[in-house]
């Protein structure tokens, strides 16, 4: 798949503030976690729970693996989730690609601070390759929202892991890139994104990052390097506070050279609890099928 370039609008449109939503909330966050998958996807794939190591994870359809396996980080900014429209994604992209997929359910804040999240990814994927789990013909690494950002975090430091095979592509959306939200751009997007979810954002990244600095290239990968990275898809609401971020991390990503397919979509893909229809969708859902079918040599 050829790179995509979209016109990238330089500066978002001042609109009418959105009321807070209730979603937005820690209590609303707990409660909006799906720790098995909903209903719909349960009746379409053969659901199976695994320990790796200490940590949770759901198969969907594994005795489909040595067709490709696609691996998923969750939402929920480091404090909750899996959330509906995590699984709805995962399951909608395994069905387009006869595929097994992988939850990994890792664990949260504040019970649990960095680095465990990127440790528990980590450990999952090295035991899979240790155990000759990971197919031959290639697997995926995607995550959305703060799972996005753990996705780049934990591609980059496969680049260092000795016997495990790299991800043959990479999708993230709406990745959390900077737990400092310090790009002087958010104040535009503040216009367009409750600023109720800011402090939710500031105060889920102080549980989580403990006595790390948010700074750090493990908590924020927009501060390490970008380079070397698989084949990548990377997406961004028009209305999501991440947006300046994703825009640089583009920036960067094509200066290295990197091969990108980049799209950005009306309304918001950040921290979203329930899956989103509608045109933008659709072809977003479609991009990606097509970078899952071209990593697993379809």
């Amino acid at each position: 798949m050829g790179r995509v370039r979209d016109a990238v609008t330089t500066g978002v449109r001042a609109v009418r503030r959105i009321p807070i939503p209730a979603a937005l909330s820690h209590s609303a966050l707990r409660e909006a976690r799906r720790a098995t998958p909903p209903g719909h996807v349960q009746k379409a794939h053969a659901i199976e729970q695994e320990m790796i190591g200490r940590t949770r994870t759901v198969w969907l359809d594994r005795h489909r693996a040595d067709r490709g396996l696609i691996v998923f980080l969750h939402g929920g900014a480091y404090v909750s989730g899996p959330f509906a429209s995590d699984w709805a994604w995962l399951s909608r992209q395994a069905e387009a690609a006869d595929c097994a997929a992988l939850m990994v359910d890792y664990r949260n804040a504040p019970d649990h601070q960095h680095p465990v999240a990127r440790d528990d990814a980590m450990a999952v994927i090295e035991t899979l390759a240790r155990e000759d789990r990971l197919p031959e013909c290639g697997w995926v690494l995607a995550g959305q929202h703060s799972g996005g950002g753990l996705a780049m975090v934990v591609a980059r430091h496969l680049r260092e892991t000795a016997g495990v095979p790299a991800p043959s592509a990479l999708i993230v959306i709406s990745p959390w890139l900077d737990l400092e939200l310090s790009n002087a751009g958010i104040t535009e997007t503040d216009r367009v994104d409750p600023v109720h979810e800011r402090r939710l954002l500031h105060d889920a990244a102080r549980r989580y990052a403990r006595r790390t600095p948010l700074g750090d290239p493990d908590l924020s990968p927009i501060n390490g390097s970008l380079e070397g990275l698989p084949p990548l898809h990377l997406s961004v609401g028009l209305k999501d506070l991440f947006l300046p971020d994703v825009r640089v991390a583009r920036l960067q990503l094509e200066e290295h050279g990197a091969d990108l397919a980049y799209r950005e979509v009306s309304g918001r893909l950040g921290l979203q609890l329930m899956p989103r229809k509608g045109e933008d969708i659709e072809r977003l859902h479609r991009e990606h099928a097509e970078l899952v079918a071209r990593a697993l040599g379809r």
